[in-house]
């Protein structure tokens, strides 16, 4: 299909749009006066919408795919919990192509409150499941790079009747630098609600005995096994290594009920160097990180004195990077630089006192790649990628 077909279809897109938000704007206010039917399921809401496929410019950076309007569909569940003056629903739900690219089915946990006046914001985390490519095969496709994907969104809208809603959704698919290849996807649009059952959430929990409110600090001990990528080489060359694990963190943490929301800063140590043959026999590209850091969101659920918990962010390292003539020890090109990527993770924590806690968590680095000029060769672009298993202590300060 060509750009003047993928024009038409993105307008035919705003016209459906159009069409679903007059018919929203004239559903009979008299449905308020007719009580809907108990949920099916557990099925409390269904949304469809439309949804600009491969947006540039946002959290992947740029698009490779055709232009289109994407068909979205999805069924959110009754919740099951209130925190921080919203509520926890699960929600299920597909993203169709219709040119024959990415297409995406997802499963989301959903905090979301809603204000009297009818307007509503949600954040979701879940995993989705494409049928894109995963590597470079097509240049006209995403390399996405694993067949399941994080996906992170966020919706704002108004819920005019108390039953029929409107409102803007976005969201987003990557693997968060677990692979080789991870160039995202972003789609955003407009989407239409309708409620089957009378909206309730559980009355609010007391807090927990476990009490996993302030400040805290930890050290952690584990093991780490790396992995560097030198990506425009032909073929691409990748290292690997392993060894001791060791961090230290501190953070804070906010509780509702037993929800928590907090902020976690860690330092670890990377033991080594890593270094391949690339681009030519001669020349080998090797990768140093001198300190790797992580600033990051955590939430969990506390059970009891137990908190489940996932986490994820931003990661920091500090790069140096060369390409070496194997020969004669000749350096061809070196980088020096601060790089940016992204820190996920999950653990749990449980608290023995008031202040003493034992946590054992699952934790991945993963930074994209810097372009490394090599003299003769040209660019090689590298990533670096560590994942961490560990066990700490967490002091609290009460």
């Amino acid at each position: 299909m060509d750009s003047g077909v993928g024009r038409i279809q993105v307008r035919l897109g705003l016209l459906v749009l159009a069409g679903i938000s007059v018919h929203a704007c004239a559903w009979p206010q008299a449905a308020l006066a007719e009580p809907p039917e108990q949920p099916f399921l557990g099925i409390s809401e269904l949304k469809i919408g439309a949804l600009y496929h491969d947006v540039p410019g946002l959290w992947s950076g740029f698009s490779v795919e055709r232009p289109a309007v994407d068909a979205n569909v999805e069924v959110l569940f009754a919740p099951w919990a209130r925190t921080f003056g919203g509520y926890l629903r699960p929600a299920v739900g597909a993203t169709i192509n219709f040119n024959g690219d990415t297409s995406k089915a997802y499963a989301d946990l959903r905090w979301e409150i809603e204000n009297p006046s009818g307007v509503f914001f949600a954040l979701g985390m879940g995993a989705a499941f494409h049928d894109g490519e995963v590597n470079l095969t097509d240049p006209a496709r995403k390399a996405l790079g694993s067949p399941v994907l994080f996906h992170p969104s966020a919706e704002i809208g108004y819920r005019f009747d108390g039953i029929h809603s409107i409102s803007i959704f976005a969201d987003h698919v990557s693997n968060g630098f677990t692979r080789r290849y991870n160039e995202g996807m972003d789609t955003v649009g407009i989407r239409f609600g309708h409620r089957f059952a009378p909206f309730s959430a559980p009355e609010p929990i007391g807090r927990p005995p476990g009490d996993f409110r302030g400040f805290y600090v930890g050290i952690a001990g584990g093991y780490q096994l790396e992995q560097a990528d030198w990506l425009a080489t032909q073929p691409p060359s990748r290292d690997t290594g392993s060894g001791a694990a060791a961090a230290g963190f501190a953070g804070y943490n906010w509780q509702s009920g037993g929800g928590i929301v907090g902020l976690e800063v860690d330092a670890n140590y990377v033991p080594g160097n890593l270094a391949a043959i690339c681009a030519r026999p001669t020349i080998s590209c090797q990768i140093d990180i001198g300190g790797l850091y992580s600033v990051r969101g955590r939430f969990g659920w506390v059970i009891d004195h137990t908190m489940i918990y996932g986490t994820g962010g931003l990661a920091i390292a500090n790069w140096d990077n060369a390409a070496v003539n194997t020969a004669t020890g000749q350096r061809l090109g070196s980088l020096n630089a601060t790089n940016y990527g992204v820190a996920v993770g999950a653990g749990i924590e449980h608290k023995f006192t008031p202040n003493l806690a034992a946590r054992a968590e699952f934790m991945h680095y993963g930074l994209p790649g810097l372009d490394l000029s090599i003299q003769g060769v040209g660019d090689a672009t590298d990533q670096f990628q560590t994942n961490v298993g560990r066990v700490g202590i967490t002091w609290y300060f009460k």
